[in-house]
């Protein structure tokens, strides 16, 4: 991996290598596997280096990406004086973010799109378009985790916990070669479909845990903290909430054609699901469908929450999104190009969908 700024780079080391036993530590990660595996990666050199576990770990609603009141509390209550984020663009809205440099240093790794450059005094901020030439979307924060951290100590028996939130965000385009390289290191089977390897079943497992019951995030970071290799992930308790998320899935599947809305290279999909399935379920029709911007639409909560995916690049999802919520009372959107969610509170569904199909038709001609 080639860092071209060795400023960035020495001030993550600085901030990480410096952190003592005596230092209070929080590590806030998001809900998906890319999010709960950098989370481990990042907390396993946080203890490595100074030979204590983290004191603090947080993650919020997978829908939520920014510092929210209750999580500043939490922080201040337990004196947290070192504050590691990964995989959540809290530079939407960094409002609270900002508050917590009054009491704490603050390292932000993560690979969406640069809304407020956080960098400051108090706060270590990085993201791929700072250091490298890689698309941010194909640069998960879990490998990012895995190539800072193998910086300042090896790390290399964590490159499995890499590749899982890798295969998980669909985010291996510019890695062929090195995941090449740990398939062949556990001597394992590499498909063409990465889901199918056994780094993707456990992509899969800490997928559905989080689906069936947010509080699941929890178990999943504990399950990789203790695993020793992605074996100890496929035989642990995140396999029992599978069967019944992959059930429910495949039922929107069955039912995509006669129930989504088709218009041209538009598939909108409002659904009613009993589990948090929408965001699954939308990469799954994503890659069934590169050329098609899909949505997928869960109408049964509030707020209502829409999962995008765009395959081919020619819409940007995320921005798609984001000028849909723009103006509209407590709606927020956020993500990748190819993929990308929104939250729009139920009143003003109508409105946040009227528009979105007014953008998208637009970026069509």
């Amino acid at each position: 991996m080639i860092f071209k700024n060795k400023a960035l780079i020495n001030r993550f080391k600085k901030f990480i290598t410096s952190i003592t036993p005596k230092d209070r530590v929080a590590v806030i990660h998001h809900t998906d596997p890319d999010g709960v595996c950098s989370g481990v990666i990042i907390s396993k050199v946080v203890e490595r280096l100074r030979g204590k576990k983290i004191d603090l770990r947080i993650n919020q609603k997978g829908s939520v990406h920014v510092i929210t009141p209750k999580t500043f509390n939490l922080l201040k209550s337990k004196k947290i004086n070192k504050f590691i984020l990964t995989d959540l663009g809290a530079d939407e809205n960094p409002q609270y973010l900002k508050k917590i440099e009054k009491f704490a240093d603050v390292l932000l790794i993560d690979h969406h799109k640069i809304y407020n450059n956080l960098s400051s005094k108090k706060t270590v901020f990085i993201k791929p378009q700072l250091y490298c030439k890689v698309d941010p979307a194909r640069y998960a924060t879990a490998k990012m985790c895995y190539d800072l951290g193998g910086l300042v100590i090896d790390i290399s028996d964590l490159d499995w916990l890499a590749a899982v939130g890798s295969i998980g965000d669909i985010a291996t385009k510019p890695w062929t070669a090195w995941l090449n390289r740990i398939f062949k290191k556990y001597k394992l089977k590499k498909y063409k479909d990465l889901f199918k390897t056994k780094f993707g079943q456990c992509a899969i497992l800490i997928s559905s845990a989080e689906s069936f019951d947010v509080k699941n995030v929890k178990l999943a970071f504990d399950v990789l903290y203790k695993a020793k290799s992605y074996k100890d992930v496929l035989k642990s308790r995140l396999k029992n909430f599978r069967k019944k998320i992959d059930d429910e899935i495949q039922k929107f599947i069955k039912q995509l054609k006669n129930k989504a809305f088709f218009d041209k290279d538009i598939i909108y999909y409002e659904i009613k699901p009993k589990y948090h399935t929408k965001s699954p379920l939308s990469s799954i029709l994503g890659l069934k469908y590169p050329h098609n911007s899909v949505f997928v639409v869960d109408i049964s909560r509030n707020p209502v929450g829409i999962s995008g995916r765009r395959s081919d690049v020619k819409i940007k999802i995320n921005k798609a999104l984001e000028d849909a919520c723009r103006g509209i009372p407590k709606a927020s959107a956020g993500g990748h190009a190819v993929s990308a969610g929104a939250t729009v509170p139920k009143k003003y569904y109508k409105k946040f969908k009227t528009r979105l199909f007014n953008i998208l038709k637009k970026k069509r001609r």
